[in-house]
Order: structure tokens, then sequence, then C-alpha cells
């Protein structure tokens, strides 16, 4: 949900979902009130008809009795309808008039008189507000009659529930929602891709760069004026190809600063030479001191030319490497100068495991780390190195010190080029600062990765990784 594809989406498809909901809404409550009104109008007209149909029978019957008896039977109790459904009222409520409008029942009603006037001013039935009937009756004499009736519309004392209407969903309505939201959430989430894809371009060229593949550029499609995004990507390929240039530009001059002194310092060589050779002996501590930095000079470029051909990857042979054979050659020649300064390396490998590369470099930068560590660890201590199988397949070689490790925040400047941790920046402390930058250099072009971690207890660890050779 923290993409912008994801905000994007979900935000394109609620929009069109409530915007779909309240025109659904809107629709259906203008036409909601016909609907009610047309329901209502063909239920009092079916009521209409059960109530004439049952008026008439039991009209029938009760002035056949009137004739027969002299008096008018008893109105009968009706069962009850089922909810919902026309009927009568629960008790016949009628009222029988003679042809010329006089009452053959008591107590009737106004209104009731009201309607038979109307019915022999225009014979036929009639029905008034109120749900009131009039219909005309034949005796079995010939003679005519009227029977009147009425009950009140809503619910009460002898009147049915109002009707229900109709479920206001018809049976399709929750497939047609479905698809509704199939199609918007389709439509949206191709919309949402398709605006996102340049931002997902551009996070992917920034980690290549990140990464150190300086000649990668955004492949912009669109060249239309406004458009912001494309805007962006045609700026990241300005920042790129000046990044570029600018890097081209120092590894140059790195390359042709370390050639052209090799020839000064070959001069200044034989001149010492030239120099002790006619000097007394007295002049011989800072000839020595002389010669000492000349040699410090000699390897830092050395050191440039090599972090310039890594750079320049020059495609170096590369073979088979036995990683426990090599790494004992290192331990062993860096276990020798570290018993001088009361300190020792212990190898830990495991046996068998074989990597692509030029052993000359694998042999330089894994040196490059434990010389490093033999110089920080703490006197009497032992620097620890460890070689196994992780998976992957993947060799790892974790090289421990007993140093004072380094903080936090520089882990990661320690591999960068003439970086020095704060308190060993003096030269005091040896090294040139370039030999983690080379073994950085060297993983990464073998495939692999380098890190460093300080430990718990204390000191630093260098965890080196190299993917194995494929046994299949």
């Amino acid at each position: 949900m923290h993409s912008i594809f994801s905000k994007l989406f979900f935000s394109f498809w609620l929009a069109t979902i409530l915007s779909g909901v309240v025109f659904f809404l809107l629709a259906f409550n203008l036409r909601l009130k016909p609907l009610h009104e047309e329901h209502r109008r063909r239920w009092d007209a079916e009521r209409t008809g059960f109530m004439s149909e049952v008026l008439t029978l039991y009209g029938t019957a009760a002035v056949a009795s009137f004739e027969k008896e002299g008096k008018l039977p008893t109105p009968p109790s009706v069962p009850p309808q089922p909810a919902g459904m026309p009927g009568p009222a629960k008790h016949l409520q009628a009222f029988f008039f003679k042809a010329d409008g006089s009452a053959l029942s008591s107590d009737v009603p106004p209104q009731i008189r009201e309607a038979v006037r109307k019915q022999e001013a225009a014979p036929g039935a009639v029905q008034a507000p109120g749900r009131l009937l009039v219909l005309p009756i034949t005796g079995p004499s010939g003679a005519r009659y009227l029977v009147a009736s009425q009950s009140w519309p809503g619910p009460g004392p002898g009147n049915p529930p109002p009707p229900r209407f109709p479920r206001p969903f018809p049976p399709e309505f929750w497939l047609q929602m479905l698809i509704t939201f199939v199609v918007s959430g389709t439509v949206c989430y191709g919309l949402s891709w398709r605006l996102t894809a340049p931002v997902r371009r551009l996070r992917e060229a920034t980690q290549e760069l990140a990464n150190g593949h300086l000649a990668t550029r955004v492949v912009i499609k669109s060249r239309g004026k406004g458009d912001e995004i494309v805007g962006l990507g045609q700026d990241f390929n300005q920042m790129a190809s000046r990044l570029e240039k600018l890097v081209n530009a120092h590894r140059q001059l790195l390359r042709d600063v370390s050639h052209e002194l090799r020839s000064p310092l070959a001069r200044m060589n034989v001149a010492l030479e030239i120099a002790r050779q006619q000097s007394p002996e007295s002049a011989e501590p800072p000839l020595q001191r002389i010669q000492q930095e000349g040699e410090r000079l000699n390897q830092l470029i050395g050191e440039l030319l090599t972090l310039s051909r890594l750079d320049g990857d020059t495609g170096a042979e590369r073979t088979e490497v036995d990683v426990a054979e090599l790494a004992a050659e290192v331990v062993q020649d860096a276990d020798f100068e570290a018993c001088a300064g009361n300190r020792h390396v212990e190898y830990h490998p495991e046996r068998g495991l074989l990597v692509v590369g030029n052993r000359e470099l694998l042999r330089r930068a894994l040196e490059n780390v434990v010389r490093n560590a033999v110089r920080y660890t703490a006197e009497g201590s032992s620097v620890t190195v460890t070689l196994q199988q992780a998976p992957g397949p993947q060799a790892l070689i974790r090289v421990r010190d007993f140093g004072p490790g380094v903080p936090e925040e520089q882990l990661d400047d320690i591999f960068r080029p003439f970086y020095r941790v704060a308190e060993a920046r003096d030269r005091q402390s040896g090294g040139t600062g370039i030999g983690l930058a080379i073994t950085e250099r060297t993983v990464a072009l073998h495939g692999g990765s380098v890190v460093a971690r300080n430990l718990p207890e204390a000191g630093l660890e260098v965890e080196i990784c190299l993917p194995l050779v494929s046994k299949g």
C-alpha cells in the first residue's frame, strides 16, 4: 500500500465505485416514487375487484334472505388474506338500500348515503375515496337493490397492512455489481500501471546508477511537452551523463598521474643510490628515510593503477580457483608478519570450494582485508579467518579482528578510495587508504559482495561472498 501504483489503483477504483453508487442511488430514487405509486394503484385495483366479487356474492345471498324472511342476515367473518395480498376487511361491512335509495340497514354512515345518491345519478358500480364501493344487486323477485361497503386505507382495525413494494433490487443486480467491480478494477489497474511505468523505469535506472553502472539511461518513450515525468527522465539522463563524464575524467586523471610519476620515481631512486655512494656515513639516516617514502609512493602508484584497471574491467584471465588453498597462502604470509607484533592469524577452512576468477586479483583482495585486520587487532590477540559454504551457493569468507572497530556511520565508507577512519588518518597507522577499495572492486568484478560490521564483543568483521562454480 506504500507504492505509488497501489495508491493510484485504489484511489481510481474507489472513486469509480463511489461515483457508480451515487449515480445508482440518484437514478433509483428518481424511479422509486413512480414505481411505488404504480404498485399502489395496481394493488388497489386488485383489492377492489376482490371486494366486488365478495360483496356481490354476499349481497345476492343477503337480498334473497331479505325477500324470503323479511330481514337482513348477520355479516359473516371473512378469513384474513396472506400478507401483502389484497382482500376485504376482517368483517364485511355491507349496507343495503332499495332502488329508490331508502336504507334497509341501520346506522348508515353519511358518506355511504352520499355514494348511493351518486349511484342513482350514474347507475353502475361506484368507487369513492376511502375504498368505498356501491354495487347494484337484483333479488330473486327481480327487484333492484344497492349494496355498499367501505374500508379505510392503511393498517388499522378491520384493514389489511399496506402492500409492500417488491424488493428494490432485481435478482441480477448483484451480478451486475460484480461485473462492474471487475471491469472497473481492470480498467483502473491498467491505467495505474501505465501511469506508474515511467516511475518504475526511473527507479530501476537509479538503482543501476547507484550500483556503479554509469552508462545507465532512462528510456523515454514520450516526447510530449508538459509531461513532468518525461521531464524528470530527461533531467536524470543529463545528470547521469554528467556523472559519467566526471568519474571517467577522474579515473583518467589517476591513470595519467600514476604513469607520469613512475618515471620521476625511477630517476629519484637512481639519484638516491648515487648520493648514498658519494655521501658520508652520517647522511645515511635521511637517505634511508627518503628511500622509505619513495617505496611508499611507489606502492601507492601501483595500487592506483590496480584500482584503475579494476574500474575499467580489463577482462583479466579467469580460471577455477580453490578458495581454501588461496586463503591458506594469505593466512600463512600474514601470520608470519603478525608474529613480530605478538599477534597471530587463525584459519578455519571448509575444503572443496571453487570459484571462477583471476587468482592474483582475488589473492590481493583477501590479503588487503587480512593485513588490515592484523594491523588493527589488539596486541596478543588473533585474527580469525573462516571459510564456509553459504546458500546461493557462495563461498563465505569472514575475517575478524579484536581492534577498536569502526563507527557505525562509516562502515560503508571504508571501501572508498583514500578514505580513512578519523582515528587512523595519520600515516603512523600505515596503509594508503586504497586496499579495501581494491577489495570491494575486485569482489564486485567477480559477482560477489563485501560488507563490514562491528561485533558486539569487540572488533570488526569483514564478510566476503563469492559465487561458487556451478556443479551442473
